[in-house]
This record gives structure tokens, C-alpha cells and sequence, in this order.
């Protein structure tokens, strides 16, 4: 999905979803009550059942929102038991091959069903539920009418990680993949998309059959209608054939160039092989919450993508590459567990700047410049150890600059881009679960180097990341010699490669070197000896690029004094916070105190030995703004933390 926009990983004797036990816990909390205990578990008529749902079959009416459901079981030539899957509330008419179950029972979120199965061949179930008109969280998960710009109205029914058992019985987790049949009932001439290949048998039905590669649950459960939406041919080409789905005088068409649509399905379908779900991949716009969605031969993107502040040079077609990639990064290859969420979105993001980069002029700088200034604000490590865990939605929608930069931008400058797509080639060349960890056993055997203590620095803790920032000192003799200090909180000293950028007077005094840190850093300081420009050195900025994760000091300069080198701040902006370094070296380090639309404002403990400046917000970029107040050496600390579902919107 291109943001934001889930859970920590859970044991799963029975499965749950991860929203539900969420709202449950607000409902706890906003009532200040304890929540009823879960009536006791009876004995079964048998004994349970491990099972995996090989083929969903679905009928959903988008009138009535009724769902009826056939979950084919794989349960391993048991022929009696009990099977329990996630579900909501209000399941009806529940079946067992055809005639009701032995027993039958919703247990918190847990649909339990007792069976014995008369007939030779996979078991099934039957049941029936009708889906609420609603969402959840700050999500769009659920099924949902919403009018586009026009007034006519878009029907979604969505699923998401952990979270298909909002819409009937299903196995939510990550990791299973499956096959699905859609038939869809609606009004006559309206238009119907779902997973996998469409076909109309009458006015009022479309039908849709996923039945050669798998997909899992969390983008495969999917429905949307328009009853504008007019089928526009983008390519058709021997690498496959895309059609737009958008109402008359939408914004998407004249945005997507269909040269670059069919040169990046080749570029591509080179390095990972042909589209996983067939030759045709239908494009829809929508009035959606998230920038897009990737679903099984589908994306839905938002239909106003083009309006949107640009944090992406080309919104539309950057988020539409994004798609892309997840129907192998994502759908065909799917996350081991909701914990692994960063590397689907790392990857999506990381190959559509590789694209970008390679085939087009300055638009992977923007897309740079978006990831690091998300990431220097996110609030947990990609593999975060904190107890309790982070809430999923919080955490998955924290991770889409810290995501890229971490799991691959920052491995080019330590391995080599060459390495790092091989990697990924290895990574998602066969359909199944992968994990975080699965992601670094191919990038170390594409490179042949161990990563453990960079994935134990970058990837892995507990608490608020402590990013690192660098000071610069230097001196001009015969030649230029530079010493860089790396600064953390803890001490902590990170492999990394840091670009500098010597700056003098004039824009055109640009010189760009590089010094490395190497993947078992012995010491906090590098130094590096480089030919004297022409021109005097006025400052060095550090990571001008934006290719690593680290703090900035706004309004710092690191100049070239006559007796050597010194920390000085140019017009010090009221609302920087400074943490002092050494006796005459200070850095500045902001504090955000005040936030804007779209971020939440979380208060922390106070933080000793900060001097302050006084009291005027400073805004950024990212639409927060930072403050800072006094304490005599002693400032209160806060975070601006992207509200749940309003920060990135690719997914």
C-alpha cells in the first residue's frame, strides 16, 4: 500500500484481529470499566482442528451487504473436530459440508465450528454475514460509500493486514495465502472490480477468480464499485495489458503516461518475472483515505492524487509504481507476520526510486527528501521491542521513510546497488511468507558480508530511535583534513557511509566526498584527507542527498575559523532547543512541542541538561512545527507523531 499507514506479532493458538482488540481496548478505556469475560470455553464435540483455508468462495450482495461464504479447508485428512476461525459478531447459517454444524458459537472474535465431515473431499463451511456499513479506526478497512468530486458514489468493501475477519469469517493472518472466487450482485450497468480475472455473466452479476497464483487475505478481500468509472486502454504490450478505470474528466489519465506505465511493467517484469497475477492489471480512481492499495490484477489509487501537495515529484505515477511492485512485493511474496510490514512498504518504495533514478531526471531527489524527513521523526525502531508493543496502525504508519532508507537505500552505499537488487531478486523470487530477517539472509548472501550489527543498530530496539547526527571539524594545510564525530544519545556508534558536501562562497563551490563508517565501526570519529579546492571552505554539510537516517540542526554552520574550527549559529531561531557538546560547541536540537494538522502531540518526560531559546514555533515541511520552552537547564520534552492513517498515505 503506498503509507500509512499493524500489530506487533501475536501467538496464535486462535487467531484475532489486530483492530478489534484495539477498539475493545478504547471501549475499556472510555468507559472506565472492566470488559466482560468471555463465557467459558465447554468441551467440543471433538478435537481441534489445524486447518488452512485453500479457496475462498464469495458472494456479496452490494445492495443488502449480505456476504455469503464457502471456506474450502485443508485440514490435513481429519474428517471430524472442531476448527475455530476469526469472525465477527451476527454469523449466521453456519454449515458444515452442506448441513449444520455439530455446534456452533462467536467466542472474542473467534467463530468455533464443530463438524464431521459425510462426504469424501475437502471439508467446507458455509455461513452468512451481513457486513456493516462502517470503518474502522482511522482506517477505510470495512465497507464504506463515499462520493467522489463528482457525487457519484464509490462502494469499497477493503480488508487489511489482520483485519479481513471485519467482513466474515477468515484466517487474518499475514502469512496465508489463498485462492478466492468473487460473484458480485449490483445494480444494472454498474461497474465492479475484485481480485483476479473478471468476467460479467449477466447486468446485475460480475464475477472474479483468483485460482492460479495465491494472495493473501489482507489485499485480496476486496470489492469496489463506481457506477461512473469508464475503461480506458493504457498499454497493451507482450508484458501486459492495463486499463484505467475512471469516471469522465478524472485527473489520473492525463497523469499517467502510458509510455512510462509500460517501460516500468518492463523494467520490472525483467528483474521479477511476469505480472504474478495474470496479463491485466486494472487501475481504478477513487475517492479513497489512502494514496493507493494494491490488490491481486488491481490498484486502487486516490482520485485526487494530482491535487496533492507534492512530496513526491509525480504523485500519481509514483504511487501507481509503488502498487506495482506490491503485486510481487506484498501479494505474491507476503509478510511471515505484521511485525515484517516494513519491509513490503521498503521495498515498494525502495525499487520506485531505483526507477526513479535511473530513468527519471530529479524526481528520486523529492522522493529522497520525503523519506528523510519522515524518518527523522519516527517514533520506533522497523523491529521494535518495546513493551507493551506499539499499536500496528501507529506503527505502520511510522515506517515509510525510516522503511527505505534503513532496509536498502543506505546498504547501496555499504554494498552496492548491484548487491542490493540481487538481493531482492533472491528475496521475492518464489510466492510464500518472508520476514524482516529473511530480507537480511539475502542481502548478506548477495554480498557475502554479515550485517548482524547493523541490523542490531538500525533495525532492532525499544523506545524512540536515537538517530544519529555528525559534527565536522577541519583544517587547511596542504591538504584538507576533515574529522567526523558521530553523536547518539547513548553512545551508540552506527555503520553507515556519510556524504559530506564542501560548500564555499558562491553556489557554484560545491566539491561531494564520502567517508565510511564500514558495517564494524571501531570508533565514533573518521577522519579524511582530501585535495584543497580552489575556494575557501566555508561550511560542509552533511548527507546533502538525504541517503541517511540522522538528526539535522537547522540554522548550524560549521565554518573555518583562522585558529581552527568552531561551532557558531547564525541568527539563533527562538524554538531551537541546544544541547551542549563540548565547552564552546553547541548543536541545536529541536523539540516538538506544537503540532499540525495531521500529527498528534505526545508529552514525554522532562529531559535534563537542555538549554533553551524562547518560544516561537518554527515550521517544517512535513506540516508539524517545532517549539521549545524554558527550565533552567531543563526543557520538557515532546513528539509530533503522524496521526493514525493521516501521515503517508501509500499502502
Amino acid at each position: 500500500m503506498t503509507t500509512g499507514g499493524e500489530a506487533p506479532v501475536r501467538i496464535r493458538c486462535v487467531p484475532l484481529s489486530l483492530l478489534r482488540r484495539v477498539l475493545s481496548l478504547l471501549v475499556v478505556l472510555g468507559l472506565g470499566c472492566e470488559s466482560p469475560a468471555p463465557p467459558p470455553i465447554k468441551d467440543v464435540d471433538g478435537p481441534p482442528l489445524a486447518y488452512a483455508v485453500d479457496l475462498y468462495d464469495l458472494a456479496f450482495d452490494l445492495t443488502t451487504r449480505e456476504l455469503t461464504s464457502r471456506l474450502w479447508l485443508d485440514v490435513k485428512g481429519a474428517r471430524e473436530g472442531c476448527l475455530s476461525i476469526p469472525a465477527p459478531e451476527g454469523v449466521t447459517d453456519v454449515r458444515w459440508q452442506g448441513v449444520p454444524a455439530v455446534s456452533t458459537r462467536t467466542v472474542d472474535g473467534t467463530l468455533e465450528v464443530c463438524g464431521r465431515s459425510l462426504l469424501e473431499g475437502a471439508p467446507w463451511i458455509d455461513s452468512r454475514y451481513v457486513v456493516p456499513e462502517a470503518t474502522h479506526l482511522y482506517t477505510q478497512v470495512g465497507f464504506s460509500r463515499r462520493p467522489d468530486l463528482h457525487g457519484d458514489v464509490f462502494s469499497y468493501l477493503l480488508g487489511w493486514v489482520e483485519s479481513c475477519d471485519f467482513l466474515g469469517p477468515c484466517d487474518d493472518a499475514p502469512d496465508r495465502l489463498s485462492h478466492f472466487t468473487f460473484e458480485v450482485t449490483h445494480a444494472p450497468g454498474a461497474v465492479v472490480l475484485c481480485p483476479g480475472t473478471l468476467s460479467h455473466p449477466d447486468e446485475t452479476h460480475t464475477r472474479c477468480e483468483l485460482l492460479g497464483t495465491r494472495a493473501p487475505t489482507y489485499s485480496a478481500f476486496m470489492v469496489a464499485s463506481h457506477p461512473a468509472w469508464k475503461r480506458t486502454r493504457l498499454v497493451d504490450s507482450d508484458v501486459g495489458r492495463v486499463d484505467l478505470y475512471e469516471a469522465p474528466g478524472g485527473l489520473l489519465w492525463p497523469a499517467l503516461d502510458a509510455a512510462v506505465v509500460e517501460d516500468f511493467l518492463r523494467w520490472m517484469t525483467a528483474r521479477f518475472g511476469p505480472l504474478p497475477y495474470g496479463p491485466e492489471l486494472r487501475v481504478a480512481a477513487a475517492p479513497t483515505e489512502w494514496l493507493g492499495m494494491e490488490h491481486p490484477a488491481n490498484i486502487v489509487l486516490r482520485d485526487n492524487l494530482p491535487l496533492l501537495p507534492k512530496v513526491y515529484a509525480n504523485m500519481a505515477l509514483h504511487t501507481w509504481m509503488h502498487e506495482v511492485v506490491h503485486q510481487w512485493a506484498g501479494n505474491r511474496t507476503t509478510l511471515a507476520s505484521a511485525r515484517d510490514y516494513p519491509w513490503k512498504e521498503a521495498v515498494a518504495e525502495y525499487l520506485t526510486y531505483v526507477y526513479e533514478d535511473e530513468h527519471r531526471d530529479g524526481e528520486a531527489a523529492s522522493t529522497l527528501a520525503y523519506w528523510d524527513r519522515l524518518a527523522r521523526t519516527a517514533s520506533y525502531h522497523l523491529r521494535p521491542s518495546d513493551v507493551p508493543a506499539p499499536p500496528f496502525i501507529s506503527f505502520a504508519n511510522d515506517i515509510y521513510g525510516s522503511g527505505p532508507m534503513i532496509l536498502l537505500l543506505q546498504l547501496e552505499s555499504l554494498l552496492g546497488r548491484a548487491q542490493v537488487l540481487a538481493a531482492l531478486q533472491v528475496f521475492l523470487a518464489e510466492p510464500g511468507a518472508r520476514s524482516i530477517a529473511d530480507l537480511r539472509a539475502a542481502l548478506e548472501g548477495a554480498s557475502g558480508v554479515s550485517l548482524q550489527r547493523y541490523f542490531e543498530t538500525w533495525v532492532d530496539g525499544a523506545g524512540e530511535p536515537d538517530w544519529p547526527f555528525f559534527q565536522v571539524e577541519w583544517r587547511e594545510e596542504q591538504a584538507l583534513t576533515l574529522t567526523v564525530t558521530q553523536r547518539t544519545v547513548a553512545g551508540t556508534v552506527y555503520p553507515c557511509v556519510v556524504e559530506l558536501e564542501l560548500q564555499g562562497d558562491a553556489p557554484e563551490q560545491r566539491q561531494r566526498f564520502t567517508v565510511s563508517y564500514g558495517l564494524e565501526p571501531l570508533s565514533a570519529t573518521v577522519r579524511a584527507t582530501v585535495p584543497l579546492p580552489p575556494w575557501t571552505v566555508r561550511r560542509v554539510e552533511v548527507d546533502p542527498r538525504n541517503r541517511l537516517v540522522n538528526r539535522r540542526s537547522a540554522g548550524l554552520l560549521r565554518e573555518q575559523p583562522g585558529s581552527g574550527f568552531e561551532l557558531r549559529l547564525q541568527r539563533p531561531t527562538e524554538g531551537d532547543a541546544l544541547q551542549e557538546d563540548r565547552p564552546g560547541q553547541l548543536a541545536i536540537r529541536l523539540h516538538e512541542l506544537r503540532c499540525g494538522r495531521g500529527f498528534t502531540r505526545v508529552r514525554e518526560e522532562d529531559v535534563p541538561g537542555r538549554i533553551q531559546l524562547r518560544s516561537m514555533a518554527v515550521p517544517t515541511t512535513d506540516g508539524d512545527a517545532h517549539d521549545a520552552s524554558v527550565a533552567e537547564r531543563r526543557s520538557v520534552r515532546a513528539r509530533c507523531v503522524r496521526q493514525p492513517g493521516l501521515g503517508v498515505g501509500i499502502r
